[in-house]
């Protein structure tokens, strides 16, 4: 299987944000200097998360008082740390198997590097939205500031259509595209596949969180 871009130039400038530094990675790919940053916008990711969701309602709900407060809150920043970081693994590891699978002379240090590129842009966003909700004092479970339930309150399911998952999206297939060098047509449908699948995982979490909920309730 084979739709690489064999013609796309190096040194070619393009209009969309982003491409020219995925372009420029997969001929000087650093990484090191990247994972620290990733590392480190991790662990303020996950203090942050961790100042949104563990609210006095949700303490109390779930049984967390005084004094095993700090055991709950350094077992949730270290889980969300892992989780984050284990997350761009697997973007890594998907990324990989579908170059492969398309035939890209693609180096495995230039997909490292773009996916650490691809993390930190997904996880500032991320960042500059949370800091947001802390600022403004937004429920972060009523609300999520950059998707559709600021129409619809505590609405899971439109939750999921959000812009963190359409910049995913975006990203996908620019790398795929200035790292891979896969073809426009075949970036562009790894592209609406991260997308479908982002959105689709999220709204069946969403089904079940409700099923639960409703179990809960009866």
């Amino acid at each position: 299987m084979e739709q690489t871009n064999t013609t796309q130039s190096e040194t070619s400038q393009s209009n969309l944000p982003f491409v020219d530094h995925f372009r420029k990675i997969r001929q000087n790919p650093k990484w090191l200097v990247k994972l620290i940053i990733f590392i480190a916008l991790a662990i303020i990711m996950s203090f942050m998360l961790n100042k949104l969701q563990l609210t006095p309602d949700t303490m109390k709900e779930n049984g967390i008082n005084d004094s095993n407060k700090s055991t709950v809150m350094t077992i949730t920043i270290i889980s969300g740390i892992f989780g984050i970081l284990f997350s761009a693994v697997i973007a890594f590891l998907i990324f990989l198997v579908i170059s492969k699978i398309f035939k890209s002379d693609v180096k495995t240090s230039s997909l490292i590097s773009a996916t650490l590129s691809y993390s930190i842009i997904i996880n500032i966003w991320a960042l500059i939205v949370s800091a947001i909700h802390l600022l403004f004092g937004i429920d972060f479970f009523d609300y999520k500031l950059d998707s559709l339930n600021i129409f619809n309150k505590g609405n899971a399911y439109l939750a999921n259509f959000n812009l963190t998952n359409l910049l995913k999206a975006f990203l996908t297939g620019v790398l795929y595209y200035a790292t891979s060098h896969l073809s426009k047509k075949a970036s562009i449908i790894w592209a609406v596949v991260a997308l479908v699948l982002t959105i689709g995982s999220g709204l069946i979490g969403a089904g079940m969180q409700d099923s639960m909920q409703s179990l809960s309730g009866m």
